[in-house]
């Protein structure tokens, strides 16, 4: 079975008005959504994850036009919204799609402060592929993430990219990570032929991404336990 975690970033921005006048908002944070679904008369339902003030979010869905029914809940300091709304063609479309092609949308889908989605599917590779290229022409896609899906592979390592694994193993067989240290960025950055800025830049982003998940599984912190592979 196939997984891949792409971003898709429509060329509006937000793929909906609701999340263009939540993120503009000073006390709203948009954080994930957990589901979405297509109903059958055409309108869909979004089990929303914001930060912020709760009712701020309420008085957002209240006014907008798009919403057409929502209940907020505040929780440990996150706000749920489940809202029922009126989705764009391009929303409705990418919302057949997983039904039409036979592949799942895992959650929860992580949301960018540009307004693009995160997004991991499941299934054959031939689905996927066939999914792909129904993605509307207005939707830009960047693949982040593509392998074998394992559902028993929950460590650390296995929320870094293909490219931040290979350079972290890398450097690490060098010895860049030993005390004394036995290289260096510049030896870590001529094994890829890129710079030193830029193979500093990549193992910062992992550390920062491994001790978060280090704190988040000891409850030690707030830290949110999922991660962008884009950060």
């Amino acid at each position: 079975m196939w997984c891949a975690t792409i971003r898709l970033k429509h060329s509006d921005g937000w793929f909906q008005s609701l999340g263009d006048t939540c993120h503009a908002h000073d006390e709203v944070v948009p954080v994930m959504i957990h589901s979405a679904k297509l109903l059958r008369d055409g309108t869909a339902v979004m089990l929303y994850e914001f930060k912020g003030d709760a009712d701020a979010i309420r008085a957002i869905l209240s006014a907008n036009k798009t919403a057409t029914d929502h209940e907020v809940t505040k929780i440990n300091g996150s706000v749920s919204a489940y809202i029922h709304f009126e989705p764009s063609s391009d929303t409705r479309r990418l919302l057949q799609l997983p039904e039409e092609y036979g592949y799942v949308v895992d959650s929860p889908i992580l949301l960018h402060e540009d307004g693009g989605v995160e997004v991991t599917i499941i299934g054959p590779q031939e689905n996927i592929s066939a999914g792909f290229e129904q993605i509307p022409d207005s939707v830009h896609t960047t693949v982040g993430r593509v392998g074998t899906h394992n559902p028993g592979r929950k460590d650390s390592l296995s929320k870094l990219s293909d490219r931040q694994r290979e350079v972290l193993r890398r450097a690490y067989e060098l010895g860049y990570y030993r005390r004394p240290r036995e290289a260096t960025l510049d030896d870590v950055a001529a094994e890829f032929e890129c710079s030193q800025a830029n193979v500093q830049e990549i193992l910062q982003r992992i550390e920062n991404n491994l001790i978060s998940d280090l704190f988040t599984a000891s409850g030690d912190t707030e830290t949110h336990p999922t991660q962008s592979i884009w950060k």
